[in-house]
């Protein structure tokens, strides 16, 4: 008759092969991802005791409360001070600004604000909220949630009473990596930008648009937000029964009843 043969067990199990064999795949795919994403750069948004930029405002105001709507332009001075460290024991900068009507006055001490860079990010509290203004590497389309620290139902003040500023704000998004920036309003040419939407929503009665442009070994170079609201009432009166379907393709400046319009362009500074 044949011989049975009792056949050895293997030394290694399956189940332990394919945790060897796993273990090489997922490192090489941990170092590509490092790989692309690179070391923390933040040539876009360069930080430098003593140095400052100069910027113009133009902004148009909707008050909902008298129906007005108001137009000022003016100069905010932003110097980066010197550096602290905040209460969670990280380094610091103090960012003080100025403002003055136009460039004949003298300037005024108008608010302090802070920013500092956190691993990958560089954070900025303006007006006691904090921004995630940029992450780093920089990359095309890169998206983050830029005011993780911020209640999307805060009410923010402006002339009139408040308004949901932050409403449907979702993720920041990095656009234009490279390219060529013309300001009309300065009359300069950045030939080296990165632009963050911070936000472009509308409905037929809200609109939240919010983007800044920032150009390499520079930083911020213009700024743009439009925060309005409207219950498509009699134009000019804010009053009267809400007629929102004869309202729709209004233009919004046109038809906005509260919040405003904000436009802020580089014009001096000193990186």
């Amino acid at each position: 008759m044949p011989q049975l043969i009792k056949m050895q067990k293997p030394s290694f199990s399956i189940r332990r092969i394919s945790f060897f064999l796993l273990v090489p795949i997922l490192f090489f795919a941990c170092e590509r991802i490092v790989e692309t994403l690179g070391p923390n750069v933040f040539d876009y948004y360069p930080i430098e005791v003593g140095k400052y930029k100069v910027y113009q405002i133009d902004s148009i105001v909707y008050n909902e409360y008298n129906c007005t709507v108001q137009t000022a332009t003016y100069q905010i001075k932003e110097v980066t001070e010197n550096e602290t460290t905040d209460g969670e024991g990280d380094p610091t900068f103090i960012v003080k600004r100025y403002f003055r009507r136009t460039s004949a006055d003298a300037w005024t001490l108008y608010n302090i604000w802070t920013e500092k860079i956190e691993d990958n990010q560089i954070q900025r509290v303006e007006d006691n909220q904090r921004i995630i203004k940029m992450v780093s590497p920089i990359q095309e389309n890169r998206r983050w949630d830029g005011i993780v620290y911020i209640r999307r139902d805060t009410l923010v003040p402006i002339r009139g009473g408040s308004i949901d500023m932050f409403k449907d704000w979702d993720d920041f998004v990095c656009e234009n990596i490279g390219n060529t920036f013309v300001d009309t309003l300065s009359n300069t040419v950045y030939t080296d930008v990165a632009k963050i939407v911070q936000v472009d929503k509308t409905n037929n009665i809200e609109r939240r648009f919010s983007t800044e442009v920032y150009a390499k070994n520079i930083g911020l170079v213009y700024k743009e937000m439009r925060i309005l609201d409207t219950q498509c009432r009699t134009p000019g009166t804010c009053t009267g029964n809400s007629d929102i379907a004869a309202c729709i393709g209004t233009p919004w400046y046109l038809k906005a009843e509260k919040g405003f319009i904000l436009k802020q362009s580089l014009i001096e500074h000193n990186y």
